[in-house]
């Protein structure tokens, strides 16, 4: 652990600027570029956007639910950076993408900067802040969780989310919000333990928005010995990789430029890379754990973490643990017919089998 938190990408290594990008252009550089499928959020889509989520789990293939914003009970008013002045937290953690070096600054500082700073990297600069794991403001995760705008298959709090069957004294948040402005970024990596991503732009100014270019969840091997061929290691998270690295990969490349109203979903062992652009975006993000990523991790995610001296964070295990403990609980009362100490938040032991076979 003490090893990986002194490592700092070749941040004079990075090599790209996000002048000519577009969408559109991108995806013309890699033979094996492909867009990421998007579905909407609203109009008469409720039922291709149920039946896409359930297709989305067992594809492993990155997604885009596009149009919240158009949603009539969307959070406008408050899911913008002066409401989060006002009312957020009053400084943040931020990073300098020039030298990887961390600082906590006041909003309003992190406001002026981003709002002062060119739209891309100056030849001379030395400053880009990008803002990481803020805490969610509390009005913004209530309409989160209790506007019924979100599916609740997608949220932190449901039950399909094994990381809610810890006890509160062992959880984890994974609910954050991420600040950035054009030419910010977040190297190649994988979401923790393969856990699902999920990741909602909620606020641009001045045409902000972010690019991603994201691989198959099944892919996660091809990625992390190509990454070695490049004299990387993937699971360190310091590579920033280029479009012309990209384009010679021996595996898919899905790119999507996100949006406001975008959410982005991310599939276990999914590695992505994310490049912001033009003006100030706030993305809330969050992770969920299926039972399928539960074995993942357990097999996979673990031995490599174990390899490469990383933290297990969401501690898989013990998650495990408390899964099969409330499942037990739960099946004793079903044989005794009293469903009355049943968990709220715990699965019908029947589903959670049926799950498994999926």
């Amino acid at each position: 652990m003490g090893t990986i938190a002194k490592m700092r990408p070749d941040c004079h290594k990075v090599s790209f600027t996000t002048k000519d990008w577009s969408l559109e252009g991108l995806l013309k550089q890699g033979e094996r570029f492909l867009p990421v499928p998007r579905v909407s959020a609203v109009g008469d889509q409720s039922e291709s956007l149920r039946e896409t989520l359930q297709q989305y789990d067992k594809k492993m293939i990155p997604l885009v639910v596009e149009d919240w914003h158009k949603h009539p009970n969307w959070l406008g008013q408050k899911f913008n950076l002066e409401w989060l002045r006002e009312h957020g937290q009053k400084d943040i953690a931020v990073r300098n993408i020039h030298d990887w070096s961390d600082h906590t600054v006041s909003l309003e500082q992190f406001t002026k900067h981003c709002r002062s700073a060119s739209r891309f990297v100056a030849p001379e600069e030395t400053v880009r802040w990008y803002g990481k794991d803020a805490e969610c403001p509390a009005d913004w995760d209530e309409w989160l969780h209790k506007s019924g705008v979100i599916p609740s298959r997608l949220l932190p709090n449901d039950s399909r989310n094994y990381l809610t069957n810890l006890p509160k004294s062992a959880t984890v948040e994974t609910l954050m919000c991420y600040l950035g402005i054009g030419e910010t970024f977040t190297p190649c990596h994988k979401d923790l333990c393969a856990s699902s991503g999920h990741n909602l732009m909620c606020y641009t100014e001045n045409d902000g928005s972010s690019f991603w270019f994201m691989t198959k969840g099944s892919d996660a091997l091809e990625v992390a010995e190509y990454f070695r061929a490049l004299e990387q290691e993937l699971d360190h998270e310091m590579h920033v990789i280029t479009i012309e690295e990209l384009a010679r990969a021996p595996f898919d490349v899905y790119i999507t430029q996100q949006k406001l109203g975008d959410l982005v979903l991310v599939p276990p062992r999914s590695c992505h890379q994310v490049v912001n652009y033009g003006g100030i975006t706030i993305k809330t993000s969050w992770s969920r754990m299926t039972l399928k990523g539960l074995v993942v991790a357990l097999h996979h995610e673990l031995p490599i973490y174990q390899r490469v001296c990383r933290r297990e964070t969401y501690r898989i295990k013990s998650t495990i643990y408390h899964a099969l403990h409330r499942s037990r609980i739960e099946l004793e009362d079903l044989i005794r017919g009293d469903r009355s100490r049943r968990h709220p938040d715990s699965y019908n032991f029947g589903d959670l089998w049926m799950r498994r076979e999926r």
